[in-house]
């Protein structure tokens, strides 16, 4: 591991500075996220970025990212769909599509009481 002595006026080394800029594309190393791609969104300090792209949009530890080097042009604090839309602009497949989750009906309940006879709810 290298160790950084110099450090810039707010005390961030100098290599996380320059390596972990806003837009810096990064592989996701470590968690639920591991290997999917991301970019950076915002520098909070000299150990976490705020990242965002085909993982959650969540603080991040930098020792738990890969930086590429590819950089893509977007603000800091670019919203989820900035960063989507420069996504398929470098034709970077985004993750598979958030589905929402269906509510339970009382439509199983009604199926089991056909085929049983008996109905789910307490007897009187």
């Amino acid at each position: 591991m290298v160790a950084f002595s110099a450090a810039d006026a707010q005390g961030m080394p100098l290599r996380v500075k320059s390596m972990l800029s806003v837009g810096r594309l990064c592989v996701k190393t470590s968690g639920r996220d591991a290997g999917k791609k991301c970019a950076v969104v915002n520098v909070i300090d000299h150990t976490s970025v705020l990242i965002d792209g085909n993982v959650r949009r969540r603080r991040c530890n930098v020792r738990h990212l890969e930086p590429l080097s590819d950089v893509i042009d977007i603000k800091k604090d670019a919203s989820h769909e900035e960063v989507e839309s420069a996504f398929k602009k470098l034709k970077i497949h985004s993750s598979a599509p958030r589905v929402a989750r269906r509510k339970k009906s009382s439509a199983g309940s009604k199926e089991n009481e056909q085929k049983t006879g008996k109905s789910a709810g307490p007897e009187k």
